[in-house]
């Protein structure tokens, strides 16, 4: 089973380089590697850079995916979220295809604005992070990980559901402003922020209270 997740995975590695071998002959020298929330590029590199650097980096995620766990001094809690381990495992490795797949795109088309696509695959893979966010055990490598919640399994659990609803109410703002007030860099920070310390503030206080009633 397991080698056929990794067989899998590396299909997606397979559609990005058929994506590389129909789309090099056509690009230009340079190609825009960055671009502002305006959808304007604000950095360049060479085509060969873009077509080889995605499929590389996804390879190497598919591989280091399938070795995670065996690196986990909790690698026995695995089991107990396997089918979410894959979902996220392919969840990832797809949107790192959809942005490969949209970033050629607009080289070819560039009247139109890259944000609101690489916008949507974000606020899509958070969907689904959120949906299954909550089911993570205790491990070193995915999921919330602080001294409070890797010290504790209740305060794990409470961290990653109370995590999830501040993922989702975060890109919810986030692709709402985008769309209607256009504060997008200052919105942008305060999800950041929102989603980084909320959880953090979270796991250290319900520990801490945790530890008071013992």
């Amino acid at each position: 089973m397991k080698n056929k997740l990794l067989i899998y995975k590396l299909l997606i590695v397979v559609v990005m380089v058929m994506v590389w071998v129909f789309i090099y002959p056509k690009l230009p020298d340079t190609v825009p590697i960055h671009w502002w929330f305006d959808g304007q590029a604000d950095r360049m590199w060479s085509k060969l850079m873009h077509v080889v650097m995605f499929p590389a980096i996804a390879l190497f995620m598919a591989l280091l995916f399938s070795y995670l766990p065996k690196l986990d001094p909790k690698k026995e809690n695995y089991e107990k979220f396997g089918s979410v381990w894959e979902i996220f495992q392919f969840s990832i490795l797809g949107f790192f295809l959809y942005i490969y797949i949209v970033s050629s795109y607009i080289m070819f088309n560039p009247e139109y604005n890259i944000s609101k696509f690489v916008l949507f695959g974000i606020w899509l893979l958070f969907v689904i992070l959120w949906n299954y966010m909550w089911k993570i055990r205790q491990n070193y490598f995915v999921g919330i990980k602080l001294p409070w919640t890797l010290a504790d399994e209740e305060v794990w659990n409470k961290t990653h559901r109370f995590g999830g609803k501040m993922f989702m109410l975060g890109w919810a703002l986030f692709i709402l402003n985008t769309f209607f007030l256009r504060q997008i860099v200052w919105v942008f920070t305060v999800v950041v922020c929102l989603i980084i310390f909320s959880p953090i503030i979270y796991a250290y206080l319900i520990f801490k209270k945790k530890k008071s009633l013992k």
